[in-house]
């Protein structure tokens, strides 16, 4: 009896009032669905999050082991920051390390170069053995920046416009071909030939030498404007040189 007294009194309800119990039944049983929705998607960004973090650390890793710390000659390092979407990160430098160089070599960047002396004119081939047997090599130019320090460099070392210095630069396997004694080509957007009135080189002169002109020496004294003093000479004569080698690290 008293349950037909209840299912009495639920008919004489409205139906709209019915209508809107049966909605809220409804809704009370799909919010658990929609947290659940929630907490996945919560859980997805947590899971990116993570994943990118351990891609961070895994780029800092590889460049502690590859590079673990950049070098700057004689001067006090400081850290780098490494910049990411995920923040910074500190990337270690070398502590109390410098690039170094022996005695009567110059040191630039981490490079130390050296001039011989006015009375060490030698031969091309000869000058780089002499710059082999002090463990480097004729120096190889690899920069806008490297040329105009060793043309300041010259401007202090030359005592006229005739002691002008080798470089490791040769076409003596094929002519026209320059190749530096690495054995790597000559980048033209790299090449500093005088190109003025009185010189336009290379130009293989061959009343000096009938062979012609495969060594490259460099120098102009007095500097005036400009990058461009290299010159084609026979290699047989003696000129001073520039020798290069990698700095050491201490």
């Amino acid at each position: 009896m008293a349950r037909m007294s209840e299912q009495n009194e639920y008919e004489n309800v409205p139906a709209t009032t019915r209508q809107n119990k049966v909605s809220s039944a409804d809704f009370e049983i799909e919010a658990p669905q929609r947290r659940s929705v929630v907490t996945v998607e919560r859980a997805a960004l947590v899971v990116l999050s993570v994943l990118l973090l351990a891609s961070v650390s895994a780029v800092i890793g590889v460049l502690s082991v590859s590079r673990p710390c950049q070098l700057k000659s004689g001067a006090e390092e400081e850290n780098k920051t490494l910049s990411t979407s995920a923040g910074s990160a500190s990337i270690p430098t070398c502590p109390n390390k410098v690039a170094q160089c022996g005695e009567d070599w110059e040191l630039h960047g981490t490079k130390c170069y050296y001039f011989s002396p006015h009375s060490a004119k030698l031969p091309w081939k000869e000058s780089r053995v002499m710059c082999q047997w002090l463990k480097g090599d004729l120096v190889k130019i690899e920069s806008r920046e490297e040329q105009e320090f060793l043309d300041a460099k010259l401007q202090t070392k030359m005592i006229d416009n005739g002691d002008k210095f080798w470089i490791g630069l040769t076409d003596s396997e094929a002519e026209g071909q320059w190749v530096w004694t690495d054995g790597s080509p000559l980048n033209p957007s790299l090449a500093f030939w005088a190109d003025n009135d009185k010189n336009k080189e290379p130009d293989n002169w061959t009343v000096e030498d009938p062979e012609g002109e495969d060594c490259v020496r460099m120098g102009q004294k007095p500097f005036t404007e400009g990058l461009k003093w290299w010159y084609d000479r026979s290699c047989k004569q003696k000129q001073r040189s520039i020798c290069e080698k990698t700095a050491e690290i201490l």
